[in-house]
């Protein structure tokens, strides 16, 4: 009875964790994914920023699933209104799912590109992201945000990628 009331909690506060993320809202989102502008360089040479605009999004799913959980619907929101916004209407977005290290290297793949379509499904089903603008791939532990700190659930994310028109 008591492994079983811990277990209990010790889920909760995972949830409540989870839970309490940092929401970004549509205009952050909107700056993220905006173009950069050109930059000048010598001789009137033009440079353009070789890494894509793109922000890391926290988009929590059930335990061991690719189902959205409930605490993610506002970021979701955020992020539909970001890409129905005329700024980033005309181009394509890139979604990409990425794990933490528990677990095996297939496990993993398939997990985080089974988040990623979800992410894609529900943009388009239930917040109106035209789908043809849309990509989803999933990277597993491959690229984690804190490779020091393999565990970590913020090495759990959704990143967004504007990949151009």
């Amino acid at each position: 009875m008591k492994k079983a009331l811990c277990f209990v909690l010790t889920i909760s506060l995972l949830v409540l964790c989870n839970s309490n993320a940092e929401v970004r809202s549509a205009e952050e989102i909107i700056n993220a994914l905006k173009p950069k502008s050109l930059t000048r360089g010598l001789r009137g040479l033009r440079v353009e920023d070789v890494q894509k605009p793109n922000i890391d999004l926290t988009i929590d799913f059930e335990f061991n699933s690719a189902r959205l959980s409930s605490n993610s619907l506002e970021q979701l929101r955020q992020l539909g209104a970001a890409l129905n916004s005329e700024d980033i209407l005309p181009y394509r977005i890139m979604v990409t799912g990425h794990t933490d290290a528990v677990g095996s290297d297939s496990y993993n793949m398939n997990l985080s590109s089974r988040r990623a379509r979800a992410v894609v499904r529900h943009l388009s089903s239930q917040l109106g992201v035209n789908a043809s603008r849309l990509s989803s791939v999933g990277m597993g532990k491959r690229a984690l945000k804190l490779p020091d700190d393999p565990g970590n659930g913020a090495n759990r994310r959704v990143e967004i990628t504007q990949i151009g028109n």
